[in-house]
């Protein structure tokens, strides 16, 4: 399954050279993946969380335990 990802934010300090960009994408049943990476000269670092459909009980299943 391939998730379409939109741009929520992008935005860089010159001071100190961080970029930062938020993103979104709507799941097939109905929840959000809200996914945040941070780039600086040296890292890469990367959070995604999933917000879950008002009213649903359901999640997703991990991929691995």
């Amino acid at each position: 399954m391939k998730i379409e990802y939109e741009l929520v934010e992008d935005s860089f300090d010159d001071t100190t050279k961080l970029r930062t960009m938020t993103e979104q994408a709507q799941t097939p049943w109905g929840g959000w993946l809200i996914r945040t990476t941070v780039y600086s000269p040296h890292h890469i670092s990367t959070a995604v969380i999933y917000v879950v459909r008002e009213g649903s009980s359901e999640g997703f299943e991990a991929v691995a335990p």
